[in-house]
């Protein structure tokens, strides 16, 4: 099983070379500052990662498209500890394929 660094390292040399970031509810981009609104971005996979020895140590990692053309990775805590605004925006997130 891979782990969520070189499952974004992995995606990286795919082209997914852009981080996104939660901000004041959506997403934004590091490289241009577009920001998008969970519902208007593509969500093209989806990988959860689960500690070995923690529970708690969970992580999801999402490959998306934003609408400024950008393609990369939000990484992202899951579980009872996650930031709500975090949980807010990853809850509207849906994997679109196509």
């Amino acid at each position: 099983m891979d782990t969520l660094v070189e499952r974004m390292r992995q995606l990286h040399d795919a082209g997914w070379a852009e981080q996104f970031a939660v901000d004041d509810g959506g997403l934004r981009c590091d490289s241009c500052s577009c920001w998008a609104a969970p519902e208007d971005v593509d969500v093209n996979e989806v990988y959860r990662f689960e500690g070995a020895s923690d529970p708690g140590d969970e992580s999801i990692l999402f490959a998306i498209s934003m609408p400024c053309g950008h393609r990369g990775t939000l990484p992202a805590s899951y579980g009872r500890d996650t930031p709500p605004d975090v949980a807010d925006v990853v809850t509207r997130l849906r994997l679109r394929r196509g």
